[in-house]
């Protein structure tokens, strides 16, 4: 008794003495809190929760220019937190409500199509590993076979399916243009570019061709199916595919905003004509924490059941590996999008529309799952921001980071510089120009031997060498892993953050620094020859020099007319990539001028080729004027090659 009496003296003594200071305080309250001696926050703690996610969705809010957003986070089978943050709709001051604001959610609709495929898998309708085309006898859409391999459910479920991305077809100027969705996948079909099951490259069309499948080997309508088998036995009752909203829905609409110049513009909604696309659903963010749960409880919601819990595991395992080497490295599940952080098994998926910005996450091994929805373009940051902070504060990292690169680490990052370029990209029309200049990467490489990366709207990241190979991002939690040749040069990049992409190293002279410099050249020739051709009588006159002969007049006007062809062409397929979705849903008088102007522009830059010839041999004007002449057929030349490799041009 005198033992523990005096034990408990030293104690006290020594509690008083450490909280008489202010390090000691702190380290006190350090032993003593829950959070230290758990190792990690509690989710069930749903005032804690709630109380970081009003700051973290205030300070998002503010930051990211969104007016609106609401989350919802699911665990143990039941809604931990669902709520709404800002307003809906600006102009009437109505707030976001997370029971009742119906937001576009994009490709996180995906999971639904996805879900409602595995139900025909279950159902014995549907095979995950049989030729699609033996699902598509009676319908007019048919796989090309472009190559021995057939294409399968499996390879459309993990975007393996080797199509060009296009986005033509996807869209509508007015729902009552929106025409059955088999004529649209049989008249905008993509061409198969590289073998299945080869590499993962993103697939819009992909996934409206599996819901399509499922609606042919079905007796209802792809919509049909899904409100029948998911919707109402999930009682997500705001949930619709339907253009325009049924009036009960459209009062509770969430506004599409942009920012611009200090000032939020509201935006009418797309209309979406593929509906297993994920596009034109609409939801709560109630619907989706139901959907949540019963992916999470295998299947089930309350006393209904809409997977078999082995077919949701089996939707939630790796179903393509990127990376061998790196088994780490995210990849795909089926329909789902690996998305590991800290560790932690993360499945999921993210949807982008013009104006709303969505992500949907589970951790099946905590039964826990998050999701948010936002309505302004800040949120694409937003969301994954709010993925990892959600991560770090529940599931956070045990390993350190690494921070200085190793020995060699210099020459091995010189191998690996250059530009490389998603695989998701149109190879066949002008829609290539969004995918070369938004989702190329350009790899570089510092002095101390950290890795670069810098890409059209994103800050340049630095990476550390983890491995030969595997390079891990300074102050994040991405990573960076590159895939060798034969030679032991890298030809794809990976990256981590972002699984359902491949990135291909290209060649020198399709990187964007060549590109930039001859479409930069051009633009200044060609405006010289304008200048030149409209004061060149001027300048005569003043200096009284000889008329020229009627070939040097048609030699300068022929290089005047390219140079102004050439300059409209860019002008036009410039603002046709400004105003993409426009133009991919109904393209402008404009647009249809420059397809036919830039075939003009290529002729006469080949006639100006042979009056360049004319123009050395018959000694036409100065040697100087000779000159700039050539210079700019030449540089009329590289810039037809360049636009060519942008598809503004196809050749």
């Amino acid at each position: 008794m005198k033992h523990q009496y005096v034990h408990s003296v030293v104690v006290v003594t020594l509690v008083v003495a450490l909280v008489s200071t202010p390090i000691g305080t702190t380290a006190i309250l350090a032993v003593f809190s829950s959070d230290s001696l758990s190792g990690q926050v509690e989710l069930s703690n749903q005032t804690a929760t709630e109380a970081w996610l009003d700051e973290t969705m205030a300070r998002q809010l503010e930051e990211y220019h969104v007016p609106g957003a609401a989350v919802v986070v699911v665990s143990d089978g039941e809604a931990v937190l669902t709520k709404g943050y800002g307003y809906a709709d600006l102009a009437s001051q109505q707030p976001v409500d997370a029971d009742e604001t119906v937001f576009s959610i994009g490709s996180t609709g995906k999971l639904v199509t996805w879900t409602a495929v595995m139900q025909g898998v279950e159902d014995g309708r549907l095979e995950l590993d049989r030729d699609i085309n033996d699902y598509l006898t009676d319908s007019t859409v048919s796989v090309p076979d472009t190559y021995p391999e057939p294409v399968t459910l499996e390879h459309l479920g993990t975007h393996s399916a080797g199509f060009e991305d296009i986005f033509s077809g996807m869209v509508a100027d007015d729902s009552n243009e929106k025409r059955p969705m088999e004529n649209i996948l049989a008249d905008h079909q993509p061409a198969r570019v590289r073998p299945p099951g080869q590499f993962v490259s993103y697939s819009n069309y992909g996934t409206a061709l599996a819901g399509h499948v499922l609606a042919e080997q079905s007796e209802e309508s792809f919509t049909g199916f899904v409100d029948n088998r998911i919707f109402t036995p999930l009682a997500m009752d705001d949930t619709t595919y339907a253009q325009p909203l049924p009036p009960r829905l459209e009062s509770r609409r969430a506004i599409g905003y942009t920012y611009q110049n200090g000032e939020y513009q509201a935006h009418d909604p797309v209309v979406w004509t593929l509906p297993p696309e994920g596009g034109s659903l609409r939801t709560t963010a109630t619907d989706m924490g139901q959907f949540m749960l019963a992916h999470l409880n295998g299947g089930s919601y309350g006393s209904e059941r809409i997977l078999e819990a082995e077919t949701v595991r089996e939707m939630h395992r790796r179903h393509f590996t990127k990376s061998e080497e790196v088994p780490e490295l995210n990849g795909m599940a089926y329909g789902f999008i690996e998305m590991d952080r800290n560790d932690e098994r993360i499945v999921g998926h993210w949807g982008d529309t013009p104006r709303f910005k969505s992500l949907l996450a589970l951790y099946p091994e905590h039964d826990t799952g998050l999701f948010v929805v936002y309505n302004s373009p800040g949120g694409a940051l937003a969301r994954f921001e709010l993925l990892q902070a959600f991560t770090d504060r529940y599931y956070p990292q045990s390993d350190t980071p690494v921070v200085e690169p190793p020995t060699g680490a210099t020459e091995r990052a010189r191998e690996l510089t250059g530009d490389y370029r998603s695989l998701t990209i149109s190879e066949s029309s002008w829609e290539r120009v969004l995918g070369v200049m938004t989702r190329t990467y350009t790899v570089g490489v510092t002095d101390e031997g950290y890795l670069t990366t810098s890409s059209l709207g994103e800050e340049t990241r630095r990476w550390v060498e983890r491995r030969p190979g595997v390079y891990e991002e300074i102050g994040g939690s991405d990573m960076l892993v590159f895939q060798f040749g034969e030679n032991g040069r890298a030809t794809h990049m990976f990256r981590h953050s972002f699984g359902p992409a491949t990135y291909e190293r290209v060649p020198w002279y399709e990187s964007l620094t060549v590109l930039q410099s001859v479409l930069g050249a051009g633009v200044v020739a060609f405006l010289s020859v304008l200048l030149l051709w409209l004061g060149g009588p001027v300048w005569r006159r003043w200096r009284a020099s000889d008329v020229p002969s009627d070939r040097e007049r048609s030699a300068r006007w022929l290089l005047g007319v390219v140079s102004l062809l050439w300059l409209t062409v860019l002008v036009i397929f410039l603002f046709a990539w400004i105003n993409f979705n426009a133009e991919a849903a109904s393209p402008s008088i404009a647009l249809r001028t420059g397809k036919v102007l830039r075939y003009l522009a290529l002729a006469g830059t080949i006639g100006a080729v042979v009056a360049t010839g004319f123009a050395w041999h018959e000694d036409y004007w100065s040697r100087p004027a000779r000159l700039h002449y050539s210079i700019v057929t030449a540089l009329a030349l590289l810039f037809a090659w360049q636009l060519s490799l942008l598809g503004v041009l196809p050749l």
